[in-house]
């Protein structure tokens, strides 16, 4: 029942597109009733030369020139026809859609790490769709009228004959269904396996230094040799059953062809169909049962390819956490006051409803017990004042970046409300909300372009405004301008995945270079100094006090020396405010401050 659901959702899926596949079925109804119609002329062909009739002879070369020219042209046609309309525009349409859903999704859900949201998912699930539309276009629809087309020709002119052809279609078609449902199962598995071994191989290369450094080079090996070792211990007896049942059914097949050739055959010596049509039945019956091979592998793929697609479906089923208001109100001149009303938020598990392994075919059902999950935020209030500087200082898991969050309206809280100049952010168009924000996270993630496309990527549009004198000004204050000129192209220089051509310290500067160039009206740097070190520390901190002139600056730091110097520090422990003042005010008044500021001493 789910897979007649899923083909009818394909099937829907490709609306766009129906017309084109109709179209190039149409054509391949007509190329398989030419091919058909070979083995009559073929026949007519026999029969006249046995006959001697070279006007009979003459006409039939004559219609077998036609057909073929006709087969070809049909051919061509079909071809050039789904290469135009069909096979590059599907899968662009397809992946059209995937996007339209993957930014459909709210941050936070991108955040929690949903297992249906992975690109795994997303890719082979077109690459099953388009696969499942282009096997029924030239696998199944194609096999399905080479085997009727023949037995129709069969049944009219020679009964018997095409009864027996009937009875071994309809058994092998029984007997392939049946063992495909207990063999794809196990092949499903073997998949799995195949997937865990490429897994731990990833694993293997992608940690290499880790292997050297601990000089395991030969627990490693021993690990992947186990890994395929039980592959195989898997897989022998699954194949070897496979084995045993493909060639009982090749013999089955291969005896039927034979017996009802030999019924022909006797008909033909009894004189009671010609020599000619002997013929055509001999194609006839290869024809259809010959192809009865490509049931089970079809039926089989088609099985197979079932998995991805219904993962796929589950993923563009998915339901986004925030969404637009109907009528948004307008973000005109924003100021930046963020005001925090009576926050509460708890995150929810990371898996909600459904647990899914991309590894694995099967999806299973989760209960989980909300009482584990602890409040990150309990009845917060306070507010960043516009233009100033602001810090939030406290230890991991204090609900520092949570805040950041809703600010970006990643999550909705579940108590309180956020306001920015007074509105409450759930009434803001959130993407033009956050196109007047400029954030520099911990690890700043950068494309495998060039320095511009990196540092102009929230410009909305305006990318080919930004003039050379533009990108200085901005290298200037995120102090890129040490570096540029060491660049092999400037601007134009591809700084590889993820920058590997830059250093941490350089990635940095170029996510503050991407928040400044928005010229945004609140700046949040969320721990952008943690993982350097100190000169480069002090560059960035630099970099930020410059940048922040005049803009609502939110900076979260464990590094005290990076917020020392901001206008107010709120001092966050257990999701509650415990604390605010500047660094004189709490150094002096707030005994949770005064711990952080001499640990970090001790630890100096």
């Amino acid at each position: 029942m789910k897979k007649i659901q899923n083909f009818k959702r394909i099937w829907s899926l490709c609306a766009p597109y129906r017309w084109y596949i109709i179209g190039i079925l149409a054509f391949t109804l007509i190329q398989q009733v030419v091919n058909a119609i070979f083995p009559i002329i073929l026949g007519s062909l026999v029969t006249a030369v046995m006959k001697s009739d070279m006007n009979t002879f003459l006409w039939a070369i004559a219609i077998w020139t036609v057909l073929i020219s006709i087969r070809t042209g049909i051919t061509y046609l079909r071809e050039f026809f789904e290469i135009r309309n069909l096979s590059y525009e599907l899968s662009r349409y397809l992946a059209r859609i995937s996007m339209e859903k993957f930014f459909s999704i709210s941050m936070g859900q991108h955040h929690i790490g949903h297992s249906i949201i992975k690109s795994s998912v997303i890719r082979k699930g077109e690459a099953s769709i388009a696969g499942i539309v282009d096997s029924g276009i030239y696998e199944f629809i194609p096999t399905i009228l080479t085997i009727i087309l023949p037995l129709g020709f069969m049944l009219v002119k020679v009964p018997i004959v095409g009864i027996c052809v009937l009875v071994t279609i309809v058994f092998f078609t029984v007997y392939t269904f049946k063992y495909n449902s207990l063999f794809v199962p196990k092949l499903r598995k073997l998949d799995t396996l195949s997937n865990m071994v490429t897994k731990k191989y990833g694993e293997v290369i992608q940690n290499a230094d880790v292997v050297y450094v601990n000089a395991q080079e030969d627990r490693v090996r021993r690990e992947c040799d186990n890994e395929n070792a039980s592959q195989g211990i898997q897989g022998k007896p699954v194949w070897i059953s496979y084995i045993a049942w493909f060639f009982g059914g090749l013999w089955f097949t291969q005896l039927s062809q034979v017996v009802c050739i030999a019924i022909s055959g006797y008909l033909a010596y009894k004189g009671k169909i010609t020599s000619g049509t002997f013929v055509a039945l001999s194609m006839w019956i290869s024809s259809s049962l010959g192809m009865l091979w490509n049931i089970s592998n079809m039926q089989r793929n088609m099985a197979k390819n079932m998995a991805p697609v219904s993962k796929y479906f589950r993923f563009l089923d998915y339901q986004p956490e925030i969404t637009m208001p109907v009528n948004p109100v307008p973000i005109e001149n924003l100021r930046g006051r963020i005001e925090f009303r009576h926050i509460n938020f708890t995150y929810r598990s990371r898996v909600d409803k459904d647990a899914m392994d991309d590894d694995m075919d099967s999806v299973e059902t989760i209960t989980l017990d909300k009482s584990t999950d602890i409040p990150t935020l309990q009845d917060v209030s306070f507010v960043i004042e516009e233009g100033k500087r602001h810090a939030f200082v406290g230890k991991s898991g204090a609900g520092k970046s949570t805040l950041v969050a809703l600010i970006l309206r990643a999550f909705d809280p579940q108590g309180g409300h956020v306001l920015i100049d007074g509105v409450d952010i759930r009434m803001l168009d959130f993407r033009e909300l956050r196109r007047n924000i400029g954030l520099v996270p911990q690890d700043v993630s950068l494309f495998d372009g060039t320095m511009r496309y990196n540092i102009t990527f929230g410009m909305n549009g305006s990318v080919g405004k930004v003039t050379d004198a533009e990108l200085d000004t901005i290298a200037k204050l995120s102090r890129i301008s040490e570096f540029k000129d060491k660049l092999e192209k400037g601007w134009e220089t591809v700084i590889g995945e993820r920058g590997i051509k830059l250093s941490g310290g350089q990635r940095q500067r170029v996510g503050i270079a991407r928040a400044l160039i928005k010229n945004p009206r609140i700046l949040i740097f969320d721990e952008a100094t943690s993982s350097l070190d100190t000169e480069n520390e002090a560059r960035i901190r630099e970099s930020i006090m410059e940048a922040s002139a005049g803009k609502t600056t939110i900076i979260i730091a464990h590094r005290l020396a990076t917020v020392r110097d901001a206008d107010k520090i709120f001092v966050f422990d257990e999701g509650e405010v415990v604390g605010q003042g500047t660094h004189e005010e709490l150094l002096r008044e707030n005994e949770y401050y005064q711990r952080l500021v001499h640990n970090q001493v001790i630890m100096a």
